[in-house]
């Protein structure tokens, strides 16, 4: 198979277009980065573009978690160009952001299995990744034809487009809560997914065009989580050691945030001990690090989704340091039998 056709082949990379900007730039040293599940075609993408410009390729170690996770100052290189995300931060170093759209479509398949889950629900609100923004229209339409009455929230500021989510940002879902039934969302993996339904009130059905796969949210999962976070809440209004970690990433980095945290747990818990880390991946050798210096609980100023995700392979509770004011301000309430954050 041809480069091009195994680029082509999930996701338009827009090639041609990145192409343009290095060669309109006369970039010589590019650098490559991607979100994780892309990492199969940068060896290819870095070949075409060799091939194409005159710039030397080089493809990132890592697979990036977000534009949050994209350093704006790299000296090395001259340009990055980024995929799988849009972008938010501001910079003046050059960075391409190319949302590596999917061609996948809606196959009958799935639109014959989301057809079992209509039948409950009048009102739906639509959400995606970026990767699979497109699909929206069809599926709006699909909907309609059914019957349906569709709302597409405007998104957050790390959106682009109506229906929009990001890993950190479900504004374009929390926006029209009040007005649906349910929330259809499309994306990849239950990353996504599993975020909107710990950040709406309502069903969440994910469609995974990738897998066919078409399933409502299970509540329970939910419930688990609330529990998880609840005793990290609990360990935190107990704990005499803390660990506040401050990310490196330029669009998660909070050095504010960190000194206004610090001051209101100092007041409300005299003679808790506060040391602030700094960090650009928290990774499990750290967290068990902690746990072995005598930490009791973690507040994470990383991403959001960290004292969620993680919580069930962590050694040490992680507690999201940006709801500490909320915590010791509402505490705790029992709900439906779960204990949850106020």
């Amino acid at each position: 198979m041809e480069i091009q056709q195994i680029i082509a082949s999930e996701y338009d990379f827009e090639l041609e277009r990145v192409v343009e900007w290095i060669k309109t730039n006369r970039f010589q040293r590019v650098l490559l980065q991607y979100a994780p599940g892309l990492a199969y075609y940068m060896p290819h993408i870095r070949t075409y573009l060799e091939l194409n410009t005159q710039a030397k390729i080089f493809i990132e170690g890592r697979g990036r978690f977000g534009a949050c996770d994209v350093f704006t100052t790299l000296k090395e290189f001259d340009a990055v160009v980024h995929f799988g995300h849009t972008g938010f931060l501001e910079s003046d170093y050059p960075i391409l952001y190319i949302p590596a759209y999917s061609n996948r479509k809606l196959s009958e398949s799935i639109l014959q299995k989301l057809d079992s889950f209509l039948t409950k629900y009048k009102k739906i609100g639509l959400e995606a990744s970026i990767q699979h923004i497109k699909l929206l229209k069809d599926l709006s339409q699909f909907l309609e034809n059914k019957g349906k009455i569709v709302y597409l929230g405007e998104p957050g500021k790390r959106g682009q487009f109506k229906g929009q989510v990001v890993g950190c940002d479900y504004y374009a879902g929390l926006r029209i809560d009040n007005l649906v039934d349910a929330h259809i969302i499309v994306a990849g993996g239950e990353f996504h997914a599993l975020g909107l339904a710990l950040s709406v009130n309502k069903p969440v059905i994910h469609i995974d065009p990738f897998r066919e796969y078409v399933e409502e949210i299970d509540k329970r999962i939910i419930e688990k989580i609330h529990r998880i976070r609840c005793f990290a809440a609990f360990r935190l209004m107990q704990a005499k050691k803390i660990a506040l970690v401050d990310s490196n990433l330029p669009g998660q980095h909070a050095p504010n945030l960190s000194e206004r945290i610090v001051s209101f747990i100092s007041k409300r818990k005299p003679g808790c001990h506060i040391d602030v880390f700094k960090i650009d991946v928290i990774t499990d050798s750290f967290l068990m690090q902690l746990k072995e210096l005598g930490y009791e609980v973690v507040l994470t100023l990383a991403c959001t989704r960290l004292a969620t995700d993680d919580f069930d392979r962590s050694p040490i509770p992680i507690f999201e340091a940006r709801e500490v004011f909320r915590l010791f301000a509402s505490g705790l309430s029992a709900e439906r039998g779960v204990v949850m954050l106020q």
